[in-house]
C-alpha cells in the first residue's frame, strides 16, 4: 500500500522544477505519458490482470446491467481534484499557456524582453571573481541544479498537506516558465561562459541550451513572487535574498554571467504578473480559478 504515496513524487518539482519528471514514465509505452497505468497495490503486469480476469469470473457471474444515468458530472473542484497529477498538469498547462505571444523584435518580445548584448571581457571577469565562492558554495550549488523548491520551502511549513494546492500552483507557473524562457534562450542564443573562454572550468555541466535568459533566475523569480503573493510580508526580504543567491550561484558555478539573471528577473515578474492576470480573467470555474482560490485560502 505504501506504493500509493504518489505525493512523493512532488520531489520533482524542484528547481529545474523536475519539469521532466513526466517523462520517466514513457518506458510504460503510454505514448500521453499519464500516469495512472498501475494499480493501487501494485505495479502493472500481465500477472495480476490475469488473476483479475479469473477473479472476476468467480464473483460476479452473470451481470444483469441496470439503467444508468446520463447526466454529466460537475466540472468543479471535486471533479478537477480526482484527477491523476499529470492530468491536472496537463490541464493546468493548456490554460497558462493559452494567449502567449512571444512576439518579435519589431513589437517588442513578452514581458518588454529586448535581445541582450553578447557577453563582453567585463562580464567574463565577474564570472572569474565569482568563481573564488565555488569551494563556500560548491552544496548550494549542486543540490539547486534539480532543486530549487526545497531552499524556498525551507522559509515556511509545508508538512502535512498545509499548502498542497500552493505547491501544485507554483509547479504550474514553474513549468510555464520553462516553455517560456526555453524559447528566448533559443531566440537570444547568448553563448555560455566556457564557450568563450575554457579556463572558465564549471563545475557542473553546462546546460546544452543558451545562457540568457537564467533559467534559474527566472524560476526562482516566479517562486519568490508567488510566494510573497499568498504569504504577504511573513517572508520579509528572506525570498527576494534567496532568489538572488540562487541565481548568482549559477554564476559561481561558471555556467552563466550576471547579465542573464537580470534578464530573468524581469522575466520571472513578467510571467507571474501574466499568470496573475489570467486568474483575474479567467471563470471561476475553470481548473486554474480553482486552484488559485484553494492556494489563497492555505495562507488565511
Amino acid at each position: 500500500m505504501t506504493g500509493r504515496t504518489g505525493r512523493t513524487g512532488r520531489t520533482g518539482r524542484t528547481g529545474r522544477t523536475g519539469r521532466t519528471g513526466r517523462s520517466g514514465l514513457s518506458d510504460r509505452g503510454d505514448p500521453t505519458s499519464f500516469a495512472g497505468l498501475d494499480h493501487v497495490g501494485a505495479a502493472s503486469t500481465t500477472l495480476i490482470s490475469d488473476a483479475i480476469l479469473s477473479t472476476r469470473g468467480g464473483i460476479v457471474g452473470y451481470w444483469d446491467v441496470k439503467p444508468v444515468s446520463s447526466s454529466k458530472t460537475a466540472q468543479d473542484w471535486d471533479a478537477f481534484r480526482k484527477l491523476a497529477p499529470d492530468v491536472r498538469s496537463a490541464i493546468l498547462d493548456g490554460e497558462l499557456i493559452e494567449g502567449f505571444a512571444f512576439g518579435d523584435a519589431a513589437c517588442g518580445y513578452f514581458g518588454g524582453l529586448e535581445q541582450p548584448d553578447m557577453p563582453t571581457q567585463t562580464d567574463l571577469e565577474k564570472v572569474r571573481r565569482a568563481a573564488d565562492l565555488r569551494e563556500d558554495r560548491l552544496n548550494e550549488i549542486y543540490a539547486q541544479q534539480k532543486d530549487m523548491m526545497s531552499f524556498f520551502g525551507a522559509l515556511f511549513n509545508a508538512s502535512g498537506g498545509r499548502h498542497d494546492r500552493t505547491l501544485e500552483f507554483i509547479d504550474a507557473v514553474l513549468r510555464l516558465c520553462v516553455t517560456i524562457e526555453m524559447r528566448f534562450k533559443f531566440e537570444f542564443g547568448v553563448p555560455r561562459p566556457v564557450e568563450l573562454a575554457p579556463e572558465v572550468m564549471p563545475i557542473i555541466q553546462t546546460p546544452g541550451h543558451a545562457a540568457s535568459p537564467s533559467g534559474h533566475s527566472v524560476e526562482s523569480t516566479a517562486i519568490a513572487e508567488c510566494l510573497q503573493h499568498f504569504g504577504g510580508t511573513r517572508f520579509g526580504h528572506l525570498a527576494e535574498r534567496l532568489r538572488k543567491r540562487i541565481a548568482y550561484n549559477r554564476v559561481v558555478a561558471g555556467v552563466h554571467y550576471e547579465s542573464d539573471n537580470e534578464v530573468g528577473e524581469k522575466l520571472g515578474k513578467a510571467i507571474f504578473q501574466f499568470v496573475l492576470a489570467k486568474v483575474d480573467a479567467c471563470d471561476p470555474q475553470t481548473p486554474l480559478q480553482l486552484l488559485y482560490s484553494k492556494a489563497v485560502n492555505e495562507w488565511a
